[in-house]
């Protein structure tokens, strides 16, 4: 089998990835989607070019070769665009072998996955977010939430004065004392201020601080991570496994997170589950989007070391559950069951899809 065609397909909002062989399996796979017209240029101008005619079950030789060859071009744009295609070929491999990807991985860790509602939102009111996330406990069985703290790359500047600490307190005080709250900073605050407020935070219970720190600054991290007794978590902007390793070995974070559809899909993201377990640390990959979340369940059933509740993104998104003809991301009791369909489990409603060129 070869790879005829990779294609980068835009919808909606998204970017997935179309690979296609020349025994007509057919693969998709997802990019992270920051910036879709530079991440699908990547595909089709340089990576693309050099997986067509390699042979798809190749992955380890396919992800080295298209990091290497790019090397002039390397970063975190390149790392999304190497993501679709990676995933892709997984799935493909699972079809030619009628097995779900992650029995491909390792085989059934675990087969239901514990999700938590995570929200994207910091122009909520602390009383309308409680509000919401209660709704969401009550329908879906969520055991575990996560709001956002302090403002966007927000150097120490709260989204709404006071917003950070009031926000959960209002979110523990609605949901009670049995459902895990985190936050997340977004890169907002200095090592001083993130350690002041992190000590706020664990006086109400949250279960963990990501991204206290602009993500570029592992020592105030490091610092953040040794002064509170809360775990630190951090790594979805990171690709590169030397970096992952030093985040560890310095002790920056206790929680890791790859995004499986930014660093460079599957490959990547066990080779860093690894490096966490060998340092006694949990991953708890990051993933916000439709097909992304899907992969992420066959990684986390498939991985030992994920052995937290999992993001499941609560904004609107139409596509969670138009991009497939069968309902796969509807949460139940708090947790997503991992499909056992061949690649990926799914079928894609190739309706919203434009035709392969």
């Amino acid at each position: 089998m070869k790879i005829a065609a990779i294609n980068p397909i835009p919808v909606e909002s998204n970017l997935l990835v179309r690979v296609s062989t020349d025994e007509n399996i057919v693969g998709y796979g997802e990019c992270s989607p920051m910036n879709n017209r530079l991440v699908a240029a990547h595909i089709e101008h340089a990576l693309a070019p050099l997986a067509v005619g390699c042979d798809p079950f190749d992955v380890e030789a396919i992800v080295e070769k298209l990091f290497v060859a790019t090397y002039k071009l390397a970063g975190q744009s390149m790392a999304m665009a190497v993501s679709g295609i990676e995933i892709a070929l997984w799935d493909i491999m699972g079809k030619a072998l009628a097995q779900p990807i992650y029995k491909l991985l390792g085989g059934g860790y675990r087969k239901r996955v514990r999700m938590y509602a995570s929200s994207m939102r910091r122009d909520i009111s602390p009383a309308d977010e409680a509000k919401r996330l209660a709704a969401l406990v009550e329908k879906h069985g969520f055991t575990a939430v996560k709001v956002r703290v302090g403002s966007t790359f927000g150097f120490d500047r709260d989204a709404a004065p006071g917003r950070s600490i009031e926000v959960v307190k209002e979110v523990r005080a609605v949901l009670g004392d049995d459902i895990e709250i985190m936050v997340d900073g977004n890169s907002c605050f200095s090592a001083p201020r993130a350690i002041e407020l992190g000590r706020r935070l664990e006086g109400h219970g949250v279960f963990h601080f990501e991204e206290p720190c602009p993500y570029w600054d592992l020592d105030s991290t490091a610092k953040v991570a040794k002064a509170l007794d809360m775990p630190v978590a951090g790594g979805e902007q990171d690709w590169e496994l030397p970096r992952f390793r030093e985040m560890l070995e310095r002790e920056a974070v206790d929680i890791v997170q790859p995004d499986l559809i930014k660093a460079g899909g599957f490959s990547v993201c066990k080779k860093v589950a690894h490096l966490a377990e060998a340092h006694g640390c949990v991953c708890t990959p990051h993933q916000t989007q439709p097909l992304g979340t899907l992969a992420n369940l066959h990684f986390a059933a498939s991985t030992p070391s994920v052995r937290y509740s999992q993001e499941y993104n609560i904004e609107p998104n139409p596509l969670m559950t138009s991009l497939f003809r069968e309902p796969v991301l509807e949460v139940k009791d708090g947790h997503l069951s991992v499909p056992e369909g061949p690649g990926l489990g799914v079928e894609i409603n190739e309706d919203l899809l434009p035709p392969p060129t």
